[in-house]
């Protein structure tokens, strides 16, 4: 991945800066990923977290530094530049795939988490993250960004809108039927 330029600041935000993820960022990763995953099962207890799930985080996550394909940045406050000294505000992360040739755009760099701390939204700092994963999928090759959100994440779905998405595709969702009662 090419490096992401720091970017101070937000609109009426205090300044922060937004680089790639490194390793020294994991241990905060793990809990802003937590976070997200814990918010979005409060308002959609069908993505609900399997017991285990908190715990997997650190494994699952310290392969994220060094996928090829995946983007992702973090938000830090602009102690030290951005690096290990300043807190650890949010993060995005996406993914660039190729898809099979039934698509017209194949280069597909999908937009996977947004997340900032609760009490900081609302200042620019999602959009400056969301920009930085687009930026970084762009320079691998993607010809179409998408961005799945669960529907009642209503603040994702103002973001991705004021960052040009429109929507595409619905998925609907319902239980299966027990093995006995098909």
């Amino acid at each position: 991945m090419a490096p992401i330029p720091a970017i101070p600041g937000g609109a009426g935000a205090a300044p922060f800066v937004v680089r790639p993820l490194e390793h020294a960022d994991l241990p905060g990763l793990v809990a802003l990923r937590g976070q997200l995953l814990e918010e979005t099962a409060s308002l959609e207890p069908r993505l609900r977290l399997a017991p285990d799930a908190l715990d997997r985080l650190p494994g699952t996550l310290s392969t994220w530094v060094d996928q090829d394909r995946r983007v992702t940045v973090v938000g830090r406050s602009a102690v030290d530049g951005g690096h290990a000294g300043g807190d650890l505000l949010g993060y995005a992360t996406g993914l660039y795939s190729i898809w099979p040739p039934v698509w017209r755009s194949q280069r597909v760099g999908e937009v996977g988490e947004v997340f900032v701390r609760p009490e900081l939204r609302r200042r620019g700092r999602g959009r400056l993250l969301v920009q930085a994963v687009l930026d970084g999928l762009s320079s691998q090759g993607a010809d179409v960004l998408r961005a799945p959100v669960a529907a009642r994440l209503e603040g994702n779905l103002g973001l991705l809108r004021t960052l040009g998405f429109t929507p595409v595709l619905r998925v609907f969702e319902r239980a299966a039927p027990a093995a006995g009662e098909r």
